[in-house]
């Protein structure tokens, strides 16, 4: 008699374990919408190369802007990517751009020192500057990401970006729970092989 009780209560048990692997197992997809096309841009990196959206072509990336002299989101959001650097180091096909919007500070020589101050990898990670009028324009119109005309009000998000060059995101890079949410698209648009 308690052979039979034990058998249905262990059926049960591992049906329920079944059922929860399968809705782990991807029965829920992740859909991201395409935003816009992410814009062409040129500028100079902290170590001096020319860094252009070619370079960016058929990768999964992350665009931020940020500036060295910044004390308030930007070390915390530098601080994020360089957590995010690591995570994703063995893979290939994922890339980092940062975009600096205070140009006249942020000189090759200090966007270096700042670079190294992250651990910024050259060719994974990219600290850019270029003249002011085209970093704002990049910003506003090129990443729909706020007035990059004053430093201080630079936007606090990241704009995630498919192997095919289209905008698929933006997540807030002072809120964990959105950075999460990051890590859960990088990794779909990672598996994509489309």
């Amino acid at each position: 008699m308690k052979r039979f009780r034990i058998i249905p209560l262990t059926i049960v048990v591992l049906l329920f374990a079944a059922g929860c692997q399968s809705q782990r197992g991807g029965a829920e997809q992740l859909t991201l919408p395409e935003i816009k096309p992410a814009p062409s841009f040129s500028f100079t990196n902290f170590d001096g190369r020319t860094v252009t959206n070619a370079d960016y072509a058929g990768k999964v990336y992350i665009a931020y802007f940020f500036f060295t002299s910044c004390g308030g989101p930007c070390p915390v959001m530098n601080s994020k990517v360089n957590v995010l650097q690591a995570e994703y180091a063995d893979q290939a096909d994922f890339r980092i751009a940062g975009f600096s919007v205070d140009p006249e500070r942020d000189t090759v020589k200090r966007l270096a020192r700042y670079a190294e101050r992250y651990s910024a990898k050259p060719g994974k990670w990219a600290m850019m500057r270029n003249d002011r009028e085209v970093v704002a324009d990049l910003a506003s119109h090129g990443f729909m990401m706020g007035d990059a005309n004053v430093p201080a009000l630079h936007s606090t998000r990241f704009a995630l970006v498919d192997r095919h060059g289209m905008i698929r995101g933006y997540y807030d890079g002072m809120d964990d729970e959105k950075v999460q949410e990051l890590r859960e698209a990088i990794d779909f648009l990672l598996g994509d092989k489309s």
